[in-house]
């Protein structure tokens, strides 16, 4: 499904849409509420691991080709690529953007059980979500992400150049979910979600942990279970609730080593009780 090419297309159109284009909607959409120097510090800490992640590209395409390679060695049956021979490139990118995001539900519905979320928790931990939030991801997530794509989709073989559309399609839109604004779709909120929607998911609210974790259709919560959109989101964001730090990106990087290690040893710190729930709680269970 992912090959070096349309990951290459799609990074290079996010690196020069995205980065600009997220930075000015931040300053230009904050709350005023939330301005001040522990924002601008999220902010920065959001940057620093767009350029960490940067600088690690060239490993995260060779696992790829490495998962691909591995998967293509399995033999397994593939849809034939004349299948999508006459299918017009709109219908061919709809359909990538309902695969892609099936997928992702239940990608992102298991990086919030128990020993993923250390590796997601990184980006749940920004305090002052916007567009820029979209960029705080652990290195190890697109690594994790990519091994669901090969095995998941690689069998439909659609052709690379609606599958890089289709990342861009979701790199922005991603982008523009987490924007700090209390827009909805109205009657269309369960096709194509917005920055309401998405800022549930980011609420410190034990309520909303491990809800609405579609990235583009909240449909399939609908339909798993996991919707949760009571009206306009004034909850505090971030992960501070669980113990997760907001913007020492050192204690990001090296936090889900250091949650499994106390997880193992039975020393983590975060485990259900009446007070609150950690986001690995029964909220995401499959």
């Amino acid at each position: 499904m992912l090959d070096a090419p349309a990951i290459n297309f799609a990074f290079v159109a996010v690196v020069l849409l995205n980065v600009a284009g997220a930075g000015y909607l931040y300053w230009r959409t904050r709350n005023p509420n939330e301005i001040g120097e522990e924002g601008v510090r999220n902010a920065i800490t959001s940057l620093l691991f767009f350029f960490v992640n940067a600088l690690i590209y060239p490993v995260f395409l060779l696992v790829n080709e490495q998962l691909r390679s591995w998967y293509d060695a399995l033999g397994i049956p593939a849809l034939p690529p004349e299948i999508w021979a006459d299918l017009p490139t709109p219908a061919l990118v709809l359909i990538g953007i309902v695969a892609v995001d099936f997928a992702d539900y239940w990608n992102h519905r298991l990086m919030h059980r128990k020993w993923l979320f250390p590796i997601h928790a990184i980006h749940h931990s920004d305090t002052h979500v916007n567009g820029l939030t979209t960029y705080r991801v652990h290195m190890l997530e697109p690594i994790v992400m990519a091994t669901s794509y090969v095995v998941l989709l690689t069998w439909l073989g659609m052709p690379q150049v609606e599958v890089a559309a289709v990342i861009l399609f979701a790199a922005l839109h991603n982008a523009y979910v987490h924007i700090n604004l209390g827009w909805t779709h109205g009657p269309f909120e369960w096709l194509l979600a917005s920055p309401q929607y998405h800022r549930w998911h980011h609420a410190d609210l034990p309520e909303a942990y491990g809800k609405n974790l579609a990235n583009i259709i909240p449909l399939w919560d609908r339909l798993f279970g996991t919707y949760y959109n009571p009206g306009p989101c004034h909850e505090p964001m971030g992960a501070r609730l669980t113990g997760v730090p907001d913007t020492n990106a050192l204690q990001l990087i090296i936090y889900p080593f250091a949650e499994w290690r106390r997880m193992i040893a039975g020393t983590q710190q975060s485990q259900p009780d009446a007070g609150t729930q950690p986001r690995t709680s029964p909220d995401a269970v499959l």
